[in-house]
């Protein structure tokens, strides 16, 4: 498929099959993740990707009983990191940048990252997770699967199941697999001249 493609085919599958995914798709779909952009280069995120029917379905209880969460092939939740102040240098020096460009963005960027308190990084943090959720859920699509994005669920019970600390918080959930239907509605969105302005 071409791109245009996916974007028409990808759709919230509410009803999956239980059985996995191959280890080539789901490596593949991460990998998108892995390689989405991320403000400042941050990719303040990490993936915990849950296969396991029991946990699946305790999941599932945190996540309002979505029946979606508990069968489906994988879940998917996007963790965010809060250190990424802790690390932004070292990042930047792994570019190989000039030591006077690098010495430019901490400048200009490190007080920016420094002066953000604990509900700007989280919301910061949370922004460029969706970055990378959409990556792998047109990715899905793109491997004939379908997907779910999942932003209904209790935050905090969730980062106290996978024993999260401090500066991680988790962000939204996808979950992928089979889909048991393979008929897929039309696309209802609003019309271009509603949501498109040239300016």
């Amino acid at each position: 498929m071409d791109f245009l493609e996916i974007v028409n085919a990808r759709y919230s599958c509410r009803n999956f099959k239980d059985s996995a995914i191959s280890a080539k798709d789901l490596d593949f779909i991460l990998e998108t993740g892995r390689l989405a952009p991320s403000s400042l280069g941050l990719e303040p995120w990490i993936f915990y990707v849950v296969q396991d029917p029991k946990k699946k379905k305790e999941i599932a209880q945190i996540a309002n009983g979505q029946s979606q969460v508990e069968h489906c092939g994988a879940i998917i939740i996007i963790v965010s990191r809060l250190d990424f102040g802790e690390y932004f240098e070292g990042k930047l020096r792994e570019r190989n940048l000039p030591e006077k460009e690098i010495e430019k963005r901490l400048s200009l960027y490190k007080p920016f990252i420094d002066g953000m308190h604990l509900e700007k990084k989280l919301s910061y943090a949370r922004e460029q997770a969706h970055l990378a959720l959409m990556n792998m859920a047109n990715a899905a699509t793109s491997c004939n699967l379908a997907s779910c994005i999942i932003g209904g669920f209790d935050n905090v019970a969730l980062d106290r199941y996978l024993g999260l600390g401090e500066s991680e918080k988790s962000a939204v959930m996808l979950v992928v697999g089979e889909p048991k239907e393979l008929a897929i509605l039309e696309k209802i969105r609003n019309p271009k001249a509603e949501v498109i302005r040239f300016w």
